[in-house]
């Protein structure tokens, strides 16, 4: 399951985004600890929805998302080593949301106006600094390992170094180019500018400014929040309505989602079955073999061959028989990339 933290600096709406994925799942917000709150989101899928209806399922399930409301960000206090770590909760997450304010309010006021641009560079600068801390508290570690002889770790040095001059000119190191080898190094450290980025632009219904992020690995949203939030508490058969009157064209929960699943390059596949119609996540480029593996790790020791089609066929000649009869199912092998919206059924040896 895939891990999404959220930040943002007090006021932005960073808490009222974190409910409303969670009411918009028709899940109930976990009660705010002092420092996080964790919630499971059910990820909308219309094609789920079209198969469930086609194979009358005993059971439908969809893919999930893991949602963690961090600590407010601001003043410098997420610098590890230095007092409390308000990243801490965030560190293990696939992706970040940075909500940044974009709206007026006399409940709310905001003492140096409100600057969405200015309040992301400001999140971006403490996730720079929080991995700063990190890198040069390792290099003085490997430089005093250098000193007495042992010179295990000078790839490793090499490496952070880099790190260290790309943080220094205040850049995020999602922008930076790797080797395999210097991937698989620092995502034990955890670096939070590693992490792809999505900007919500927390917008009231007077912006009209279009949200922007720089940098390879980051994109920029806007989505208006508190109404959002008035439209999640209206009964379900209304919501619809309400979004077309007040010209809003995706919900909340499916915006957010769908920009995780972009920026990630996450695609989904389908197992379908009169027991269970059921959605996976992959990753793109994943062959058949990892989608076995998704499933059952025993699928994938054991893989002959996937037998696939593409959900839309099934819905178009209704169900597996029609799709077999017209020779629109595909035996694939072990080798074959996986495509967003495959039906797949996997033939394994249970030996």
């Amino acid at each position: 399951m895939k891990r999404v933290g959220i930040l943002g600096q007090p006021s932005s709406g960073k808490t009222t985004l974190f409910e409303i994925l969670m009411q918009g799942a028709g899940a109930q917000a976990p009660a705010a600890s002092s420092r996080e709150r964790i919630g499971v989101v059910r990820v909308p899928d219309e094609r789920v929805d079209r198969l469930a209806q086609l194979f009358t399922p005993k059971k439908t399930t969809y893919t999930q998302i893991q949602i963690v409301d961090s600590a407010a960000a601001g003043h410098g206090g997420g610098k590890p080593g230095k007092g409390t770590d308000l990243f801490a909760s965030v560190r293990t997450c696939d992706a970040l949301i940075a909500v940044v304010r974009d709206f007026e309010s006399e409940v709310l006021p905001t003492a140096n106006g409100v600057d969405p641009g200015r309040d992301l560079r400001a999140l971006e600068d403490e996730l720079v600094l929080n991995d700063l801390v990190i890198v040069e508290t390792r290099m003085e570690r490997i430089e005093k390992e250098l000193r007495i002889g042992k010179k295990q770790s000078e790839g490793e040095y090499a490496i952070l170094k880099e790190c260290r001059e790309r943080l220094e000119s205040g850049a995020a190191l999602r922008g930076g180019t790797f080797d395999d080898v210097a991937e698989r190094l620092l995502s034990n450290f955890q670096l939070l500018s590693r992490k792809p980025l999505i900007a919500v632009y927390n917008q009231d219904e007077h912006s009209d400014r279009v949200p922007t992020a720089s940098g390879p690995q980051a994109m920029a949203v806007r989505l208006r929040a508190h109404l959002e939030r008035e439209i999640v508490n209206l009964p379900l058969e209304e919501r619809e309505t309400f979004r077309r009157e007040m010209g809003i064209e995706e919900d909340g929960l499916s915006l957010v989602i769908r920009s995780c699943y972009e920026l990630l390059g996450l695609i989904s596949f389908f197992t379908v079955g009169p027991d269970e119609v059921r959605g996976w996540t992959l990753s793109r480029g994943d062959t058949a073999v990892d989608a076995a593996g998704e499933i059952h790790s025993d699928l994938a020791k054991g893989f002959i061959r996937a037998e696939v089609v593409p959900w839309q066929v099934l819905i178009d000649e209704g169900g597996i028989a029609g799709a077999r009869a017209k020779g629109l199912l595909r035996l694939e092998g072990r080798e074959y990339l996986a495509q967003d919206g495959d039906c797949m059924e996997i033939r394994f040896n249970r030996t």
